[in-house]
């Protein structure tokens, strides 16, 4: 039980620290919409905060230092700090399951054939959740424009375009707009409450 409720401090503690991480980028967004001077103490201080973490984001994923896409004509590298919030979202939610895991690891070695059906499902779920992720990120990211140089976004692409390419094929064309990624994503989840569902009937019956 020890090993659970450090689990669950850890747990606490990321959830604190990247959203705490999102809501710093989110106010230095919010205080260039609004015009506030480069010397403001306040917006110096956020900015030397996040820097550093719209420089990884830019070198995770290869975005020039010199893309303007999508300023809007605010003095902010807004491009970088949406694609940082999404990776933040994302690392979230992969050390969430990653936690999850540990916690039916831990019930595992106490009642093993209790948790083994549970484990199993949860193994399933993760599995489709972190597919499903990899497709809607791809769909921001390509949306945000980010370039097909970086590793991060050509592993996306090779994850998901074996998927998206037979569905794009067998979709009629609708005037330019590609909605293959949301008929992908549907077809997941369907597909994951199909698995689960028998999973269920054969383990927790």
């Amino acid at each position: 039980m020890t090993f659970i409720v450090v689990l669950n401090i850890i747990q606490r503690v990321i959830g604190i620290v990247l959203g705490t991480t999102g809501l710093l980028l989110v106010l230095r967004l919010v205080l260039h919409f609004f015009k506030l001077p480069e010397s403001n103490p306040f917006l110096r201080g956020l900015t030397v905060l996040t820097d550093p973490l719209l420089r990884l984001t830019h070198r995770l994923l290869s975005i020039p230092t010199y893309s303007h896409s999508l300023r809007l004509g605010l003095n902010f590298d807004l491009l970088g700090a949406l694609a940082t919030l999404l990776l933040l979202w994302a690392l979230q939610s992969i050390l969430s399951w990653a936690l999850q895991l540990l916690h039916f690891a831990a019930l595992f070695t106490v009642d093993p054939l209790g948790t083994l059906g549970q484990l199993l499902i949860l193994i399933i779920n993760i599995a489709f959740q972190l597919y499903s992720l990899a497709l809607l990120l791809r769909v921001l990211f390509e949306w945000l424009r980010i370039p097909y140089t970086g590793r991060m976004m050509r592993f996306l692409w090779n994850i998901t375009e074996p998927l998206l390419a037979p569905i794009r094929r067998l979709l009629p064309s609708l005037g330019g707009w590609d909605f293959s990624p949301l008929v992908a994503y549907l077809l997941i989840g369907l597909l994951r409450q199909i698995v689960s569902a028998f999973l269920a009937w054969i383990f927790l019956a």
